[in-house]
């Protein structure tokens, strides 16, 4: 086992024994930099070898990681890092503009977080300054290297005795959430809940330890980092971190390296199906995957095992405060994968619950509540967001909207706060999105609420097209499958569809693209 390989990274390889020794060396490192038990150390910075041995030298010695979206402006960034007060910012200066001393400049000065946000979270007022380090960088001051060297007087069994005095109830990450609905709060997740659904996951996924584990998924994000990499090394496979979706680049990675497991959001699957390279590349190494994040189409889920060769492709639904609650089975059909997200996660409770919360009959639908050892014990710093989320029975409120059917699978119609009402009736984003993907021209579909002055909002329709289709077109279509009121009133064509930094469609850009293109009635405020 030491020397099979932990990580590769393009032309580097690390075996086990030798990500050993950088952890070693990254939790001597932040011993000899006063980092300590209850301390945070932030993350800035894409997937990469040192982004694990950076937050496992972390953890080992007691200091919380808070990993931060790599798509973040300074700006945004500044602001988990004034609410998490790290003593360490490890950064990526350059990589997607990304600016770290930009970042700590205004949490210093508190120009970063506006109305009084930054609160008692703050850096600014006399705190120490945040230390950055380059993680890319080998040489100068304040690079990863010279952090390394710092820290070489340093016994190990400092850091080792730090590590036992650790129990399952200490802290360790506080993962931000992506603040869909206003600021981003901070996920507090604790070291035994963390390892107990690792377990858990590579029991249900059926991970190997003969697993070629290709990630591209965001370290930063739940589907990267313990979702990811960390179940990853739990069953001893080798991974294979991208620090940015490229086709060409994961085809190459698939055939040279003989990938086996490669799970996604559906944007990824549909990239490489429709990629011109694809039939110049050997994917018949693959066998398992993972999808989720959003609705997925049965067509795409059947393409995916046809032509991309996996033997099982799991549907998975889950969010930052419990992670994965729910997985399709090795037994169920592409349709059921395609279709519901799957039944609850081992030792997890699910149930769906009206306004009254009140468990509502079977294929009603109404919020989906999760309950059991996988959810947070609370957002940092937010009693009242806290409150409002878990309820006085434990159940963590997750804001999406669902239905469960006699069998216990569990079915995905959209955030609640997405949920249009359209003179009237409700109108579910996935169920609107799935009956338009079943039009031959079109590879995927995305719905928004914009404003109607008669009716007070109607559906407007963004569409990624395989052919040229006509709008009217288009509507006529929807209008002989559904009901009228889940019938788009606006329809706009997109080459590819905005997305989150876990690529997810962002519907808050399309929000405001609808916006800047004066589509709905602006006569309604």
């Amino acid at each position: 086992m030491p020397d099979k390989l932990a990580v590769v990274e393009g032309a580097h390889r690390t075996t086990y024994a030798g990500l050993a020794q950088l952890i070693d060396g990254s939790a001597r490192a932040m011993l000899a930099a006063g980092v300590g038990r209850g301390d945070r150390v932030a993350i800035w910075a894409p997937n990469s070898t040192r982004w694990i041995a950076a937050t496992l030298g972390a953890q080992a010695v007691g200091a919380v990681m808070v990993p931060i979206n790599t798509r973040y402006k300074s700006a945004e960034a500044a602001y988990p890092l004034a609410r998490t007060r790290p003593k360490i910012l490890f950064g990526a200066p350059g990589f997607m503009g990304m600016d770290p001393q930009r970042a700590v400049d205004l949490v210093a000065g508190a120009g970063a977080v506006d109305d009084g946000a930054v609160g008692d979270g703050a850096v600014g007022g006399g705190a120490a300054p945040i230390r950055i380090i380059d993680i890319a960088a080998d040489h100068g001051a304040a690079s990863w290297q010279t952090s390394l060297d710092a820290g070489e007087d340093v016994e190990s069994a400092q850091w080792h005795e730090a590590l036992a005095d650790l129990g399952p109830d200490d802290l360790s990450d506080i993962m931000f959430t992506s603040g869909s609905t206003g600021r981003p709060k901070g996920v507090r997740h604790r070291h035994g809940p963390t390892v107990r659904q690792t377990f858990n996951t590579i029991a249900e996924n059926g991970i190997l330890a003969d697993d070629r584990y290709l990630i591209v998924n965001p370290f930063f994000h739940v589907f990267g980092y313990t979702g990811g990499w960390v179940p990853g090394f739990f069953a001893g496979c080798t991974i294979y971190p991208q620090p940015v979706f490229d086709v060409g680049t994961v085809l190459e990675t698939i055939e040279a390296e003989r990938i086996t497991y490669f799970p996604g959001p559906p944007t990824i699957f549909h990239s490489l199906l429709k990629h011109p390279a694809l039939d110049d590349h050997d994917v018949s190494s693959l066998r398992l995957s993972l999808t989720g994040s959003t609705d997925v189409p049965v067509e795409l889920i059947q393409r995916m095992l046809d032509r991309l060769t996996f033997d099982r492709v799991i549907q998975a639904y889950g969010m930052t405060e419990c992670g994965t609650a729910t997985y399709t089975l090795s037994t169920d059909s592409a349709e059921v994968a395609a279709t519901t997200v799957g039944v609850a996660c081992t030792d997890l409770e699910l149930r769906v619950v009206d306004e009254n919360n009140q468990p509502v009959a079977t294929r009603e639908a109404g919020e989906i509540v999760v309950r059991g050892y996988a959810v947070m014990d609370r957002y940092l710093d937010d009693d009242s967001a806290t409150a409002a989320t878990i309820d006085s029975e434990g159940w963590l409120h997750t804001g999406d909207e669902g239905m469960c059917n006699a069998d216990g699978y569990y079915k995905i119609l959209g955030r609640i706060k997405e949920m249009i009402i359209v003179g009237g009736f409700n109108v579910y984003p996935a169920e609107v999105e799935d009956m338009m993907r079943e039009h031959p021209d079109i590879e995927d579909a995305a719905i928004i609420a914009v404003p109607d002055a008669r009716l007070g909002e109607v559906v407007c329709a963004f569409i990624v097209a395989r052919a040229p289709i006509e709008p009217d077109v288009f509507v006529a279509w929807c209008r002989e499958r559904m009901a009228n009121f889940k019938v788009p009133r606006y329809v706009e064509t997109l080459e590819a569809f905005p997305l989150t930094g876990s690529n997810k469609v962002s519907k808050v850009d399309l929000h405001e693209m609808a916006a800047s293109r004066k589509i709905g009635d602006s006569n309604v405020t």
